[in-house]
């Protein structure tokens, strides 16, 4: 029998006064709470275009629930009348309810999840979408040979699950042992990362069906023990084979929880088999296991070719991990006596004593094994370590092989320990040391900061076996003025080989922070480099193989800037199953396309010149008249400033001025290089995703392809590229393509390209029901509205289905939004998003209450720019630039009035009804605004924030000052310091396990203390085993549940749960949806 954990329910903390109660005091409690952290999340498959399906176990429990639900009399009803309104709400909300017509359910959740669990259920509307079945990832084989090129062969094969990647797991599954050791969280029966997702199971399907195919058009993989779950599945190099580990749910009946097994399965069969051999008779078995295991915390196992892989598994005579001492070995000590700065972030989980030192040793402690799948035949090649990553050389010959190793810290992650870096054989035979690099403790905690030593040491995507890494020159320190402040070099593993002493080459070089560097030939390659402060970003050209000629440069740009995106170039398979940028090869059809691109340019070139010159003669004939007026307007008036609104419509134009048109020298003359660049397509009008053919030499382009309303498309891989020794063509070529519309779920087509692109074939490769069909109907609108100074924002606009704001009136509204830095008001008011996409609703989501009759202000941009502090003439000021959050209140405040302002204009949202809320920086932003902005909410939802920065003192989200740099800007900026002046109801909600670096729990729980303190209204959830962002079904259907209380009480209809247990449940708030 399965025994629960003990925290079988959310802790609820609530201080909840009766609203009018101008005598309620303040409660001031005295006591010290803990804070605890939560676990990181483990995710491998297959790269997936869409969430996969429930499982089946998951979906019996849905139609448990769903029909306890409709016993319970809880069924969505519409409402027009009082008479129809929900148990427990007031004649208020029922009037509410009948005033504006629009149909409503009258139900209010409530129900437990299961007989004596204090989880509940939200109503069963939001439930009903949180449970429907998801779509399942797909995966390609490698060799793709028949995709797109004819259908009717059937040797392509695409793979999917038939069970969930991810979905929502029993809260059982989240409450099992974890240990949190140097910023890890690990399953010590699995001895891998804890929280796992996992698939249930994998189906194969021809490339050539529709996905979902039918059934009898597909096979499954058999042979495994059933009920298993699986992990970590992948396609051998040739798509022969599939491996995929193997464990045991651990469910009632099931098998006990153990390390796990790798198998392999045949894809054409679907007969499935333990991939690795039994320990030899009469050895002693890792952990006594009949099976050789895994072991996964850090790395799992990596293709070599395709009958060879290397696996990380558990040392051969593994015993259990050591136990616990009965006593303490001494006190803890951390000793700073020399005096040395080191700055760090708040990091989670670090290693505290060395029981903790010796269970991390014991868990991480792995051996590498290479396997023959053709024979079963295994070889130690790898003593045991804490390996980290086994990285093979593209053509499997060569292994860069990395490893953890003392001296351990109580200070920093596992990130930082030293670490070691060894060129191998495949066989094991070491070829050379590449680093050894120490405890990493004084990185800065500026961005742009790294640690010193080789860093990103890999392989080129292009070459069979050749590595390369990036050094800093500068120490890791971005304070430091040097040029060059990073150096790429590069070593063939075979010069290594040859020469132990061989010299690295210096191939490139940079004067900002180094990114990597994308791949395509020994004659190309693209250097990437960025710097923070100034938000600069620029693309180099350099020729790998004769590092000796000079770079030049592609892109010189801010990346902030959206609308001057170039977009990023399509990739092809290599020989060896890499994947490098696609040079595109000339073809008559396109040549001559680009003639006729060529004849346009010319003929739009002179008819620009005859217009500018007719308007030079015109401009020269009234120049005094002009010039005298000019003048007298400049005397009386002053200059006016641009807006930012036309200053962003200038953006737009600059960046479509700046694109190169075609010329016969340039793209047309068929010379030099080509490439495809697909990008997002921001403009003022929205994201318009396009697909250019780009010449590197001059820059010019030529667009493709770009979607147009009333879809929104955008282009995916290229699937013609299974031959590499073959050029890649626009005559011929096949893509990928998604599309979707506001009412469409994204499907996946294949399109191959003909007449230089202008015309196309194509083919559905996925069709997708509708996920949420109940929600077909709503309605979308993508809004743009200025700030008061001047700073276009932008926020996407949910109403229910069937709303007409003058039928219905206005609606109860839930603001959700997330603030974000932005360099220049430019930058920060472009449009970033499309009205055409289609509205994808997640498991926590605010749009799940358009079923509920709200309306929903998602995403309403809250940008927070550093110059919004303009010099007046004159100004003498000097001092350091100022920074985004030297006036982060008063920009978040003024970008949420103009929100609500223009959402109460349009006679969508209920003034005296709309509440706001957020999610970890968004859940801080919600504090503040309702500390700050009273006027404008009725309640607030705060979800896994921090409030109190001054326990994150060495910096904080994208804020680089320290607290004894600017204490000012920490004490304002903390919702904790105002929590004297929040008089609006506030839900603080938080996973009671949460890792993430500076939103410990201690933060909400210390909240709350301070907003009881001064008697405001407010309720504090906690959520067992969840970290900072929640997963088990449980914990998502109570804090949606939650939710919809708050809201419906303190923002809504006021349906409320008789059963919502607050602190003044007997005499209970009036119901009321404002004050």
């Amino acid at each position: 029998m399965l025994r629960l954990p003990s925290a079988a329910s959310p802790r609820v903390l609530s201080s909840l006064l009766t609203r009018g109660n101008a005598e309620a005091k303040p409660l001031h409690l005295r006591g010290l709470f803990g804070g605890s952290t939560g676990g990181s999340v483990a995710v491998r498959g297959w790269p997936s275009l869409a969430p996969a399906p429930l499982r089946a176990r998951a979906a019996a429990r849905m139609c448990v629930l769903a029909a306890q639900l409709g016993a319970e009399g809880s069924t969505p009803a519409d409402v027009s009348s009082a008479a129809t309104a929900a148990p427990g709400a007031t004649a208020a909300a029922a009037a509410a309810v009948a005033s504006n017509g629009l149909p409503l359910s009258s139900a209010v959740g409530g129900a437990a999840i299961r007989a004596g669990s204090g989880y509940k259920l939200p109503p069963p509307e939001i439930a009903s979408i949180v449970d429907a079945p998801a779509q399942p990832a797909l995966s390609y084989s490698p060799d793709r040979k028949l995709v797109g090129a004819g259908a009717g062969v059937g040797l392509g094969a695409a793979m999917a699950d038939e069970g969930c990647s991810c979905g929502l797991p029993p809260i059982y599954e989240m409450a099992r042992p974890e240990l949190k050791l140097g910023g890890v969280r690990l399953d010590p029966d699995l001895y891998a990362s804890s929280k796992m997702s996992y698939y249930t199971g994998i189906s194969i399907v021809p490339s050539t069906e529709v996905v979902p195919a039918p059934a009898d058009k597909c096979h499954h993989i058999t042979g495994y023990p059933p009920g298993s779950w699986l992990n970590y599945v992948s396609w051998s190099p040739d798509g022969s084979k599939i491996a995929f580990t193997v464990r045991s749910p651990g469910g009632p009946g099931d098998p006990p929880r153990r390390p796990l097994e790798l198998w392999l399965a045949d894809p054409a069969t679907g007969a499935a088999r333990p991939a690795l051999p039994p320990p030899a008779p009469g050895a002693t078995a890792a952990l006594g296991l009949p099976y050789t295991g895994l072991n996964t915390v850090f790395d799992d196992y990596a293709w070599l070719d395709d009958d060879t892989l290397v696996a990380a598994v558990l040392p051969a005579g593994l015993q259990p991990p050591p136990a616990r001492p009965p006593l303490p070995p001494g006190p803890k000590v951390q000793d700073n006596t020399a005096g040395k700065k080191v700055q760090n972030r708040t990091w989670p989980d670090l290693l505290k004593d060395e029981y903790d030192v010796a269970l991390w040793e014991h868990y991480g402690t792995s051996e590498l094994l290479k396997l023959d799948t053709r024979t079963g035949q295994a070889t130690v090649i790898g003593p045991p370590r804490m390996y980290i990553e086994v990285d093979p050389s593209p053509d499997g010959r060569y292994l860069l092989v990395t490893w953890l190793e003392r001296p351990w810290s109580t200070a920093l992650p596992a990130g930082r320990f030293p670490r070691r870096t060894q060129l191998w054989t495949r066989d094991g035979a070491l070829v050379r040391e590449l680093a050894a690099l120490p405890l990493a403790e004084d990185i800065p905690i500026a961005f742009n900061s790294c640690r010193t030593g080789p860093r990103g040491i890999s392989w080129r995507d292009d070459a069979p076996s050749e590595i390369y890494w990036i050094e800093a020159q500068d120490g890791g320190d971005p304070a430091v003025e040097v040029s060059p402040r990073d150096v790429v070099f590069g070593l063939t593993a075979d010069a290594a080989a040859a020469d132990p002493a061989a010299a690295p080459r210096r191939i490139a070089q940079t004067d900002l922070r180094c990114g990597g560097v994308a791949w395509c030939d020994g004659d190309l390659a693209i250097l990437f480099e960025s710097w923070y402060k100034t938000r600069r970003s620029v693309w180099w050209r350099f020729s790998p193989d004769r590092p000796e000629q000079p770079k030049t440069v592609i892109f010189d740009r801010n990346y902030e800037d959206t609308y001057g995106d170039p977009g990023s170039p399509l990739t092809r398979r290599t020989q060896w199953g890499t994947y490098s940028i696609a040079r595109i090869t000339p073809d008559p059809a396109t040549l001559a396309a680009l003639q006729l691109a060529a004849a346009e340019t010319e003929a739009a070139q002179a008819a620009e010149a005859a217009a500018a010159a007719a308007l030079s003669t015109a401009s020269a004939a009234s120049s005094d008249a002009e010039s005298s007026n000019g003048k007298a307007a400049a005397a009386g008036n002053g200059a006016a400033p641009a807006t930012a609104a036309a200053a962003a419509t200038s953006a737009a134009a600059a960046a479509t001025a700046a694109t190169k048109r075609v010329t016969r020298a340039g793209l047309a003359s068929g010379s030099g290089t080509w490439l495809l660049m697909s990008g997002s397509g921001a403009s003022p009008e929205g994201n318009k995703p396009f697909l250019d053919l780009f010449h590197l030499e001059s820059g010019e382009t030529h667009r493709l392809w770009q979607s147009r309303p009333p879809h929104y498309e955008s282009s995916g891989s290229i699937m013609s590229d299974t031959d590499p020794a073959a050029p890649i063509t626009l005559e011929g070529l096949s893509l990928m393509f998604s599309r979707e519309s506001a009412a469409d779920p994204p499907q996946t087509y294949l399109r191959t390209l003909t007449d230089a692109g202008r015309s196309w074939q194509e083919r559905q490769v996925t069709a997708f029901p509708h996920p949420y069909p109940q929600l077909r109907e709503l309605q979308r609108e993508v809004l743009r509205y200025p700030r008061s100074d001047g700073v276009m924002l932008t926020a996407t606009l949910y109403t229910p289905p069937g709303y007409d704001p003058k039928t219905h009136g206005p609606l109860p509204c839930i603001v959700w939004a997330y603030p974000r830095e932005f360099k220049t008001k430019e930058a920060a008011g472009q449009m970033r998003r499309s009205p055409h996409q289609f509205t994808s609703i997640g498991s926590t989501s605010p749009t799940l209450w358009l079923a509920r009759g709200y309306a929903v202000l998602d995403g309403p941009t809250l940008p927070i720019v550093a110059d919004v502090k303009e010099d007046t003439e004159g100004s003498t000021t000097t001092g350091p630039a100022p920074e985004p959050n030297d006036t982060f209140i008063e920009q978040l405040t003024d970008s949420a009035r103009a929100a609500v302002m223009e959402v109460v204009k349009r006679g969508v949202a209920d003034p005296g009804r709309v509440s706001v809320g957020g999610h970890s920086y968004g859940a801080f932003m919600t504090a503040n605004l309702v500390a700050h902005a009273p006027d404008l909410f009725a309640a607030g939802i705060a979800r896994t924030g921090a409030y109190n920065r001054t326990l994150t003192p060495f910096g904080f989200q994208n804020e680089e000052r320290t607290l004894w740099q600017a204490p000012d800007v920490y004490n304002r900026m903390s919702p904790f310091m105002a929590a004297d002046k929040i008089s609006k109801p506030l839900l603080l909600v938080h996973g009671e396990d949460d890792n993430n670096p500076g939103t410990f729990p201690l933060q909400s729980e210390r909240f709350y203390q301070a907003l009881k303190g001064h008697g405001a209204t407010c309720r504090l959830v906690l959520l067992p085993h969840e970290g900072h962002g929640y997963r088990a079904y449980e914990s998502i259907m109570h804090c949606l549940y939650e939710q919809d209380q708050w809201i419906e009480r303190y923002a809504g209809y006021g349906r409320l749960d008789p059963g919502y247990v607050t602190e003044d449940s007997a005499s209970g708030p009036d119901g009321s949806a404002s004050e």
